[in-house]
């Protein structure tokens, strides 16, 4: 028997259970075919009939299979049972074929316009049936179906065009349909085909594959081989559309933590780094994620090489889950680290904060194992979040030697912005590595704008110079470089410029710009030669600061009238006869002196009327008597009690901007007086926040500072920690200002993935930094963690930053590379499943199957279209009472009715 698709009875009845319904004509229906057969073409998905149960059923022939539903899959295919062969409708197209040539010939229908479509039509006819004759691959099922019918077809055609004489169109075209109609019930009579509706039960099982991704996955076990990650994954792929068809796939990846994959394909792209294996903690969290319909039933496949190094007993935490736990062993049992070649960046350090626009070095130590003398680039470049470059990459070339302790590589690195800075170290994979996890490790720093660099050049020794001598240098974001003059023309140095020690007046130019802010204090100007006092203005006007103390050899009385000083000056000096003030007296802010930069947060402390006495300033002992503030200057603190030379306030600090740069004039010089009284607030004293925020005005820290804004950025040197290490956390904060600001609260709360227990520590300033705040957090237990950093100042949120980190136990990983085979046997035979090795899966896949009961559970319903009657009783929704033997002969008076009525209406028009 020849069939045009679908499956043959002998397959269906081995495919169906007993219950498997057989014959739409056999039993009621629940559904209407047409309702069926509308659903299925509904469907937008339309595929090739798949094999059921391949271990007991012969593969189908070609048909259509439609989904239909998500709880049931309904396929669908139209058979022809009756097939004779040859001797049949080969026969019946031949004789037909030659009757419609004999006719052409005999009627010679070539001579007529109307003839010659008639011979058009034989000749398509007759040369389609020689071609079938000719070809055995056209000789099929469904060729015989359709040609059959068309060779008739043109036969009856051919003969009603004959008598177009005698009948007008309309007649001449009831009588072909007629003809038409009974051909089209005959022809399916010699050929029986029938509509087959198998559906089947959509898979709601949930098979979830537990997959390793720790380092150990990463090494190949042949040479040059693949990966066993990539082993698992050629040995995988295959398996998925048989996996789809009987099962709900969820495919996880663990090693210190269990992920979800959203597509199978994912897993060909995914790395194998992680640092540990958590055999023990994985499976019961990925029950866990798989919790919802018919958990319960999940099926768990773990997939490794068994090498767990975090829980001491996996096996026991396997069985105590109560699931049943199927293991696939990944790699050799005679792989060992020592022998095999690899490269490793093993610790990445640097020397403290890099400073930004400063060269800093990475200290990087690399190990290796049987690559001696071998070449390799040692490369660094900055990445963004998702760890794909962002910046300049630099490399070093180390020869490799197998030292015990490593080889140290330093790499350069000049940040270029202020915040946290996130780097790559590598090394490209070597052919033949047992590993190439451990050829890169990422890392974080924080870059710091560098300090303020001042040099303080005083005439003599005075208490002025040694109060404030001593207040920058307590300052951290200041570096102080001092000349004192000791006698005539000879000063000592002290301090330093860029961490390097400080000797020597500066003799050029570019010896000058290595200063932000350069102060003058009570100094002659004879003490400075004109070339020195030109690089000290050429330096101001070109982005530095500078700032003239009050005393009694500088302004006026230290001849620099008509000076390039005085030039940069914000007041006119005066005379070498100008006056020296003596009256004591308190400093008043001016009006634009409330809303200075330079003097924000002091307004309380210069106001005269002022009758808090714990807010109260010692006065100071006079000050140098100037002529006037220049035009564009700004005064804001005079002498309220003494007017000047113009009749104003005497000034005693005036500034202005000069060029790029700025300058300062501050007249008085006896406020050492304000330090000792008030020591006791530290940096937040009036005389400490005075100085310092003037150096940091003349330094332009508050244009750089304002932009930026209040904020936190928190920094942790690395995200994965071994346990038993100590994790410091670190801030660097910013007030309402965008200052850097040693005063605020900063607080952090710690918590670890899947608890809802908080912990809360406060982070400490920096007394190296002004900003940095730190904290340890000491031996914080194996696991996710999140830190959430807030800050605040005078009650005032300044912001807040996540952070996360992950503690695994120690890096064993990489240590054992050989598979343990007897975990995953102990994992399997403790909880009921199967073990089998990685190339055997899809023998694991066919005992799955078959345990899998609800996949056998098919319906069949076949509807004969043979017969017209119950094909249209099928399509409303009833089912025929009769047997189905009485489908032909039923068939076959419907074509005799056709034809007599055919026959009758000839007879009426008095046709032949």
């Amino acid at each position: 028997m020849l069939r045009a698709g679908g499956w043959p009875p002998a397959a269906l009845s081995t495919m169906l259970p007993a219950r498997a319904v057989e014959s739409s004509a056999q039993g009621p229906r629940r559904r209407s075919l047409s309702r069926r057969f509308r659903a299925a073409r509904r469907s937008s998905t339309v595929r090739r009939c798949r094999e059921y149960n391949s271990a007991d059923a012969p593969r189908p022939h070609r048909g259509r299979q439609v989904k239909v539903s998500v709880l049931a899959a309904t396929t669908w295919s139209i058979d022809i049972l009756r097939q004779s062969g040859w001797d049949l409708w080969l026969l019946i197209c031949a004789i037909a074929s030659a009757v419609l040539v004999s006719y052409a010939l005999i009627g010679r229908l070539w001579r007529t316009l109307s003839g010659l479509a008639v011979l058009l039509m034989i000749g398509i006819g007759a040369g389609g049936t020689v071609l079938i004759i000719v070809t055995p691959s056209l000789q099929t099922p469904w060729v015989g179906l359709f040609w059959t019918f068309v060779v008739l077809c043109l036969l009856s055609a051919t003969f009603y065009l004959n008598l177009t004489r005698h009948l007008s169109p309309r007649k001449l075209a009831v009588l072909l349909a007629m003809r038409l109609l009974a051909l089209a019930l005959l022809v399916p009579m010699f050929f029986e085909p029938v509509l087959r509706i198998v559906t089947r039960p959509r898979p709601d099982v949930p098979l979830l594959f537990l997959i390793d991704v720790s380092g150990s996955m990463s090494v190949p076990d042949v040479q040059n081989g693949p990966t066993r990650l990539q082993s698992v994954w050629q040995t995988l792929r295959p398996q998925i559309p048989r996996i789809e068809e009987h099962f709900v796939p969820r495919y996880f990846v663990f090693s210190n933590d269990v992920e979800e994959l959203k597509k199978a394909d994912e897993l060909a792209r995914r790395p194998a780094d992680g640092k540990s294996t958590d055999i023990g903690g994985a499976i019961p969290k990925v029950i866990r994620l798989s919790y919802g319909l018919r958990s319960e039933e999940s099926i768990i496949v773990l997939i490794s090489d068994g090498i767990d190094n975090v829980s001491p007993d996996v096996a026991a935490k396997a069985q105590s889950t109560g699931r049943r736990i199927h293991t696939v062993r990944v790699g050799s049992e005679q792989a060992e680290p020592a022998a095999l070649a690899n490269v490793a960046v093993d610790n990445v350090e640097t020397a403290g904060e890099f400073v930004v626009d400063h060269e800093s070095k990475v200290r990087v130590t690399v190990k290796s194992s049987a690559l001696a003398n071998r070449v390799v680039e040692v490369k660094m470049t900055p990445v963004d979040a998702d760890g794909k470059p962002a910046g300049k990459l630099v490399s070093r070339t180390l020869v490799l030697q197998p030292l015990p302790e490593g080889q140290v590589v330093e790499l350069p690195y000049t940040p270029k912005t202020v915040g946290v800075q996130r780097l790559a170290v590598w090394i490209d994979p070597i052919a033949g590595e047992r590993s190439t996890v451990d050829n890169r490790q990422e890392f974080q720093d924080l870059a710091l704008d560098p300090r303020i660099r001042v040099l303080y050049i005083e005439g003599r020794l005075r208490p002025e110079y040694t109060q404030l001598n001593r207040a920058l240098q307590r300052d951290p974001n200041i570096e102080l470089a001092t000349l004192l003059r000791t006698h005539q023309a000879v000063f000592q140095a002290a301090g330093t410029v860029n961490g390097e020690p400080f000797s020597e007046m500066p003799a050029t130019a570019e010896a000058w710009k290595k200063f932000d802010v350069i102060i003058l204090g009570d100094l002659d100007s004879s003490m400075l030669s004109k070339v020195q006092q030109t690089a000290i203005e050429q330096r101001v006007f070109h982005g530095g600061g500078l700032l003239m103390i009050g005393g009694q050899n500088n302004f006026g009385p230290g001849g620099y009238k008509d000076t390039v000083i005085e030039k940069a000056l914000p007041v006119f000096v005066g005379d070498l006869n100008s006056p020296q003030e003596r009256s004591p007296f308190v400093p008043k802010l001016t009006p634009e002196g409330l809303t200075h930069p330079a003097m924000e947060g002091l307004a309380e402390w210069f106001d005269p009327g002022n009758r808090d006495e714990k807010r109260k300033l010692p006065p100071l002992r006079g000050n140098v008597v100037v002529n006037r503030p220049k035009a564009g200057a700004s005064v804001l603190l005079v002498h309220a009690e003494r007017p000047g030379p113009d009749g104003s306030p005497q000034i005693v600090l005036a500034v202005q901007r000069y060029g790029e740069g700025r300058s300062a004039a501050f007249t008085a010089d006896t406020t050492y007086l304000w330090y000792l009284p008030l020591r006791g607030m530290g940096q937040d004293s009036p005389y400490n926040r005075f100085w310092g925020q003037l150096v940091r005005w003349l330094a332009g820290e508050d244009t750089r500072h304002r932009s930026r804004g209040p904020g936190v950025d928190g920094l942790l040197n690395k995200t994965m920690y071994q346990l038993g290490e100590s994790v410091r956390v670190r801030a660097m904060v910013r007030d309402e200002r965008g200052d850097a600001t040693r005063y605020a609260q900063v607080n952090l709360k710690l918590r670890k993935a899947g608890s809802a227990e908080e912990r809360q520590l406060p982070l400490n300033p920096v007394d190296t930094r002004t900003g940095l705040y730190d904290v340890t957090i000491p031996n914080p237990d194996k696991g996710d963690w999140t830190v959430t950093l807030s800050a605040s100042k005078d009650g005032k949120p300044l912001g807040s930053q996540e952070l996360k980190f992950t503690v695994i136990p120690p890096a064993e990983e990489m240590l054992k590379l050989a598979a343990n085979p007897q975990l995953l046997k102990d994992i399997a035979a403790r909880t009921g499943g199967f073990h089998y090795e990685l190339a055997q899966l899809p023998n694991l896949l066919d005992e799955l199957i078959r345990r899998e009961k609800r996949s056998m559970q098919i319906r069949q319903e076949t509807i004969s279209l043979a017969n017209f009657v119950r094909m249209a009783a099928a399509w409303l929704g009833s089912n025929p009472p009769w047997h189905t033997r009485y489908d032909l002969p039923m068939q076959a008076m419907l074509v005799f009715i056709i034809l007599v009525a055919e026959w009758m209406l000839r007879r009426h028009w008095q046709l032949p």
